[in-house]
């Protein structure tokens, strides 16, 4: 910003794209849809803007078989932070960063994902195996 340069398309547009996305995903997987996503702390807007869209689209959607006329706290979207994983000299994991973990062994193998910081094995296990029954017992 200090270039002058302004934002880009891509910036500019990326939380209405985010928020599309987990629309798509929440009303896809009805039954078992996305409800919760979770992101590093400088995803804050973006997740809130993605809250609002998904609650905005639920309750006005044109489809009736996708609109949601109730309100109950379970089928609300929810975001949830956390702080940023950093490697062991202090720089973010991500694709920007050009030391993205992925969940796919062919992409990250089990070794380099255990490697780039210990901590992260805790978090993507707790992440994977947090179900709806364990986050309705914390809500």
């Amino acid at each position: 910003m200090a270039s002058g340069d302004g934002l880009s398309f891509g910036e500019f547009s990326y939380p209405v794209l985010q928020a599309y996305d987990w629309w798509n995903m929440y009303h896809t997987f009805q039954l078992n849809g996305v409800q919760l996503q979770i992101g590093g702390s400088d995803q804050y807007g973006n997740i809130m803007a993605g809250i609002e869209a998904v609650n905005y689209i639920r309750k006005n959607h044109y489809a009736p078989e996708h609109r949601q006329e109730t309100d109950e706290f379970l089928d609300r979207p929810m975001g949830f932070t956390v702080p940023l994983l950093t490697t062991s000299s202090g720089q973010k994991f991500g694709k920007s960063a050009g030391n993205a973990i992925w969940l796919d062994k062919d992409m990250t193998s089990p070794f380099d994902l255990y490697q780039a910081c210990p901590p992260t094995v805790y978090f993507v296990s707790l992440i994977i195996l947090t179900t709806r029954a364990v986050l309705s017992s914390v809500l």
